[in-house]
């Protein structure tokens, strides 16, 4: 995007792009499992806007991370997309009713570019992500650091071994085993939609873009037909992250009042608030 904008911009600097990708991941056109339809939407969904500021990550910062091989403090994804997958995840246990087994998954979207060793160059093309799996049971009770250790844990896995297993034909094996359990997490879920996906946008810079009409001030990335979707970005100032959340409007009633959501962040608030 740093290309397109340039360009737009009438640089004359030429950009060759990298498609190193396709030679190091080849196409599989005849895997076993293909990505399960239970991710994708089918019913009216509901988005809002959640925005937690500096001074709530910094308190987020201070909860420790149970569970995890690393002992820092959370980083603002998994600070973040933790208290939003708590809170959805007992708004779908408020609208249908979970057994103590019964899960409520986190699919994380993982760039490979920078895991691979070594590392992807920047400009390579196309549409390196693997998806980082985790679970909690809201129907019993859920512990914030532990959810943020599940988050942490989950994208740890996605390291360079792991996108080595995916390289050249032995990559078939795994990508076909990727998606065999993704079908058979999505087999397990109580109701269409009880897997959440989150992506993150933090750090890729979006508001330094110039296409000619000056930097952005706000910025908003649509949801792809997910039933259970939460996007984080910064803010323009004040060193924030706003969480773009989707959810079934019955369990957004929920999600939106949470008293955790609530203590961290703001439901909707204006973007000029964090131009100045």
């Amino acid at each position: 995007m740093k290309s397109w904008a340039a360009a737009a911009r009438g640089s004359q600097e030429a950009v060759t792009p990298s498609f190193i990708a396709s030679q190091i991941f080849p196409n599989h056109p005849s895997l076993e499992y293909s990505v399960p339809t239970k991710l994708l939407a089918t019913k009216m969904l509901c988005t809002k806007r959640f925005v937690f500021n500096s001074t709530a990550l910094a308190l987020l910062k201070t909860q420790p991370v149970a569970n995890a091989r690393s002992a820092h403090p959370p980083t603002r994804t998994e600070a973040t997309t933790a208290v939003v997958w708590k809170a959805a995840a007992k708004a779908a246990s408020k609208v249908r009713p979970f057994g103590p087994q019964t899960p409520h998954a986190l699919l994380s979207m993982v760039s490979l570019r920078k895991r691979a060793s070594p590392p992807l160059p920047e400009a390579s093309i196309g549409n390196l992500i693997d998806a980082a799996g985790a679970m909690c049971f809201p129907g019993g009770q859920l512990d914030l650091s532990t959810l943020m250790g599940e988050v942490r844990e989950s994208i740890a896995r996605i390291n360079s071994d792991h996108v080595e297993s995916m390289k050249g034909e032995k990559g078939r094996a795994t990508v076909n085993e990727i998606l065999r359990r993704l079908n058979h997490l999505t087999d397990m879920i109580a109701d269409e939609g009880d897997c959440m996906i989150a992506s993150s946008l933090l750090n890729n810079r979006v508001y330094d873009l110039d296409f000619g009409w000056g930097k952005p001030i706000w910025f908003y990335v649509m949801n792809a037909g997910f039933a259970r979707f939460v996007l984080l970005n910064e803010t323009l100032k004040g060193g924030g992250v706003e969480a773009i959340v989707t959810l079934s409007p019955e369990e957004m009633e929920t999600f939106e009042c949470d008293s955790e959501v609530l203590s961290y962040a703001t439901v909707n608030p204006s973007p000029l608030q964090f131009v100045q």
